[in-house]
């Protein structure tokens, strides 16, 4: 709940009638300026007042308020008075209900949070999205949409249990709510992905607050259940107008670059940008030893790498080889190390001449152990 929506509702817990809540809230509008009446209206009525039309509307529904006490020779409660004003002059509601307050925040919250973590969900989060982008059309400011996600989520829970998984996900999600300003919106996404909307943020300001977060999280120590463990986040960040205008597409936008930030090693933030490439790739040239899978005995072939990605790796040979047979590759990613075998498919072959060929292969980790993952990551950090 936003501060002053919180200031309206203890005046209105705390008031010892209607005209009591009244002229306190007057006076905490004049205090805390307009936005205070486009407030009120929602939280008593759920309406959703143009900038500018709830002050009106307050103060039209007060004045209903005196006319209809008037008229009774006694004092009218102030929901009735709201309930006659919206059905009766400004036919705002058909078929509405009322609800005590707690139970109507209640109920809205369900609707709108996510049960594990409080944040908002992802119904919640594009219908603001719409909004904002709708504001910024209108005044002409940045909005930023940034992605984050917890780095090696599946290995906390297979290692630690669900249970603390949950735990990670409350922690990263109280941490990262901790360095947002009032202005920013913040939901779980699905599973271990959290989105954030920054509005009048163009993408830049957004990163160098999405780093700082970034570090903030890597700094904290979590209790699970068993043990303590640190996580990292890796993050994308996508900018209105300057990526996309729309919705949908700045949402992709952002992802992409999350994939990017992925691809580089994790524990990173990444700057959308137009590259048709999903993962950072880095020119490598080592000599390598090729030889095809196959239950027959095939021949080890020599060759030259020329760029090398968290997702594949691009090299010259002298023969060709057959699109989509699987491959292993034999290649030290430091001079002074030993040679990592390297699985995978090939995707690409491009003749250019005479016993020379360029072949991208894609790597398969699930079947290469962890260990050449990580050392691909390592060097791709230091590199980049």
């Amino acid at each position: 709940m936003n501060s002053l929506k919180e200031s309206i509702s203890n005046c209105r817990i705390n008031a010892h009638d209607d005209d009591n809540f009244i002229n306190e809230f007057n006076k905490l509008a004049k205090e805390k300026g307009k936005d205070a009446y486009q407030e009120v209206i929602q939280i008593l009525t759920d309406f959703d007042p143009k900038p500018g039309e709830a002050e009106k509307c307050w103060f039209k529904i007060i004045d209903h308020r005196e006319n209809i006490s008037n008229a009774l020779g006694r004092k009218i409660n102030l929901m009735t008075a709201i309930s006659d004003y919206c059905s009766s002059i400004k036919k705002s509601l058909n078929n509405y209900k009322i609800l005590e307050i707690d139970t109507y925040e209640k109920i809205k919250k369900e609707t709108t949070h996510d049960n594990l973590t409080g944040l908002f969900n992802k119904g919640y989060f594009n219908d603001a999205l719409n909004q904002h982008i709708s504001l910024a059309k209108r005044h002409n400011t940045d909005l930023s949409v940034v992605f984050l996600d917890i780095d090696d989520f599946k290995e906390i829970n297979d290692t630690f249990g669900h249970n603390s998984g949950d735990i990670v996900l409350k922690e990263a999600a109280g941490a990262i709510s901790k360095e947002l300003r009032a202005s920013d919106v913040i939901a779980r996404f699905g599973g271990d992905e959290f989105v954030i909307l920054m509005p009048n943020t163009d993408k830049i300001n957004a990163l160098l607050i999405t780093e700082r977060i970034s570090e903030i999280i890597k700094e904290k120590i979590i209790k699970t259940e068993n043990k303590k463990c640190r996580i990292t986040v890796s993050g994308g960040v996508a900018g209105y107008p300057i990526d996309a205008y729309k919705a949908e597409n700045l949402l992709n936008l952002a992802d992409s670059a999350l994939y990017r930030a992925k691809g580089a090693g994790k524990n990173r933030i990444s700057l959308f940008k137009k590259d048709k490439r999903r993962f950072l790739r880095i020119k490598f040239n080592r000599p390598i030893k090729v030889k095809q899978l196959s239950f027959n005995r095939t021949r080890t072939l020599s060759g030259i790498s020329k760029n090398i990605a968290i997702g594949g790796i691009l090299f010259r040979n002298k023969e060709s080889l057959p699109i989509g047979a699987k491959v292993q590759v034999s290649i030290a990613i430091n001079k002074d190390s030993n040679p990592l075998l390297l699985i995978g498919t090939i995707v690409r072959v491009e003749v250019l001449g005479e016993d020379n060929y360029d072949i991208g292969m894609i790597l398969s980790f699930r079947e290469m152990e962890k260990i050449a993952k990580d050392e691909i990551s390592k060097f791709l950090i230091q590199q980049s």
